[in-house]
């Protein structure tokens, strides 16, 4: 009976890996700040801090010649602090990138770029300017199934057209760097 339910899985595996719509989640770790904090000795301790993840899901559709289109939906919150005062909040971005894998067998290096949009909210700092922001996108990495999962370790640039805080205390980052593995179907 194992036998059987082993050969149903790789059967289903191996006829969901030939369709064109692959899906899966992203998680990750920043590898830049997502923001500058100034401290001001006038104006109390003021601190910022964003939790070490991301995650979200993504969906891609597969198209010929070894290219793709990715759509991710990815979540961070943020803390804020200024003089024992708490406040967080928590963005959502949305890429929308162009993927090519550079060959096919066991590990598949690939390139992708694109533009996200990003959406930020329950944030109510004096220094917030824009609520949403776009920027560009453009990252690489490898692919490799992993049993039944294809696992794409990659490091992406985003590169925002606004700084979402520009305050004397806290400052947006338009430069991001962020180290993202997705486990898909």
């Amino acid at each position: 009976m194992l036998t059987k339910t082993v050969l149903f899985i790789l059967l289903v595996a191996a006829v969901a890996s030939a369709q064109p719509l692959g899906a899966g989640v992203k998680i990750g770790v920043p590898a830049t700040d997502a923001f500058k904090v100034f401290p001001d000795p006038t104006l109390g301790v003021f601190s910022g801090e964003s939790p070490r993840y991301t995650v979200g899901p993504y969906v891609e559709l597969r198209l010929p010649a070894r290219m793709a289109v990715e759509v991710d939906a990815l979540y961070r919150s943020y803390d804020f602090r200024s003089a024992g005062v708490g406040a967080s909040g928590s963005s959502w971005e949305f890429p929308v990138l162009i993927k090519h894998r550079f060959a096919a067998g066991l590990v598949r290096p690939y390139f992708d770029a694109g533009v996200s949009f990003s959406q930020l909210s329950d944030i109510k700092l004096s220094s917030l300017n824009h609520r949403s922001n776009y920027g560009i996108v453009v990252g690489g990495g490898l692919e490799f199934n992993l049993f039944l999962v294809k696992v794409s370790p990659e490091v992406r640039y985003t590169g925002w057209a606004f700084r979402n805080f520009d305050g004397s205390q806290v400052q947006s980052n338009r430069n991001q760097l962020a180290v993202l593995v997705g486990f898909g179907f």
